[in-house]
């Protein structure tokens, strides 16, 4: 096999792989489980999310990419490289990869991620920012010159993004998005109830019985835990509405920052907007009554694409077919000579 070119959504919780011609091929979660004496991966994907919060001595499990940044250059580059190499398997050809970027990324930070695609086997890496992947990942056409407004709620990021003619006139990101939820329920917890439970937990409440507004008929579930004041076993029963109110200073911050990008946009990008919806995309998107939340705060209907999840890595295999029309606004590939990898 050869000639693989490859779509990249390199997030915080998950990295997702599209070949051109053949869609998502691989998700799996970013996390790796490594040896601390020797630095060397363990394990990749799954089975290093569930270790996590249960390593063995000498092991430990982190995310090489937080918050759209890369946060350890080495396991980053042997983690990207597992993955990729899963890919492609024996081929010798080495592929072209576009990969998503969170949208204020610095050049810094662009130049680095850039780096660890090419030590991982890229021969050539183009960066786009999440909210355009997004967009083209829930078919909006590059070439339209209507606007589109798109948030990509992600695990470490929130982007969003006002697009038309396959570029970005107005772009906005904040560091709140799953994560900075799970950390919000965790201590929600641990204040309430005097229960210390992991991020596992936390995450499966917010899936579960999460959401942004309140519930008619409410739903319950259980956290389990250690107490702080025993240390014994502790499990206690929540329901979404009150989880609700953890999540609701953050959710808020979210709608401001559309209410704030709003404010900047041109009135005739308002009125396509207006005309249209806006696109709701990224793992964080289902969660239950968030694209309530957000179409009543800014008075518009909202849409989220199926899998809302996948749609950054689509946009970037669309983006591979559409290079000739984005070479327009300044995206190309890098090549290691551009960077100087290390």
């Amino acid at each position: 096999m050869f000639g693989y070119d490859l779509g990249i959504d390199l997030g915080t919780s998950s990295i997702i792989i599209s070949v051109v011609g053949k869609g998502v091929v691989l998700e799996e979660p970013s996390y790796v489980a490594y040896d601390t004496r020797s630095d060397k991966i363990l394990y990749a994907g799954k089975r290093a999310y569930y270790l996590q919060g249960r390593e063995p001595n000498g092991v430990s499990v982190i995310q090489p990419i937080a918050d759209g940044t890369v946060s350890n250059y080495s396991l980053a580059c042997q983690m990207v490289r597992y993955f990729m190499n899963k890919v492609l398997k024996k081929s010798i050809f080495k592929p072209r990869v576009v990969a998503s970027v969170p949208s204020l990324s610095t050049d810094v930070e662009k130049r680095t991620l850039i780096s660890v695609l090419i030590t991982a086997g890229a021969r050539s890496v183009c960066l786009i920012e999440e909210p355009l992947c997004s967009a083209f990942g829930a078919g909006v056409d590059p070439i339209n010159p209507s606007g589109v407004f798109v948030i990509n709620v992600g695990a470490g990021t929130t982007d969003m993004a006002v697009i038309s003619q396959g570029s970005m006139s107005q772009i906005e990101t904040i560091k709140v998005a799953g994560d900075a939820i799970d950390d919000a329920i965790v201590k929600y917890l641990r204040d309430t109830y005097g229960l210390l439970a992991g991020i596992r937990t936390a995450e499966d409440i917010k899936i579960n019985i999460g959401c942004a507004v309140e519930r008619e008929n409410d739903v319950a579930a259980q956290a389990k835990g250690r107490n702080l004041s025993t240390g014994l076993p502790m499990t206690v029963e929540v329901t979404g509405n009150e989880i609700l109110t953890c999540m609701k200073p953050l959710l808020e911050r979210i709608t401001l920052a559309a209410k704030t990008l709003f404010e900047r946009t041109s009135p005739q990008l308002v009125a396509d907007i207006t005309n249209a919806s806006v696109l709701l995309t990224g793992g964080t998107a289902q969660l239950y009554g968030l694209d309530r939340l957000i179409g009543d705060a800014l008075s518009l209907d909202v849409t989220v694409p199926v899998r809302p999840k996948l749609c950054v890595s689509k946009g970037c295999e669309t983006a591979l077919k559409k290079m000739r029309i984005l070479d327009r606004y300044g995206y190309s590939f890098k090549t290691k000579e551009d960077v100087r990898t290390r």
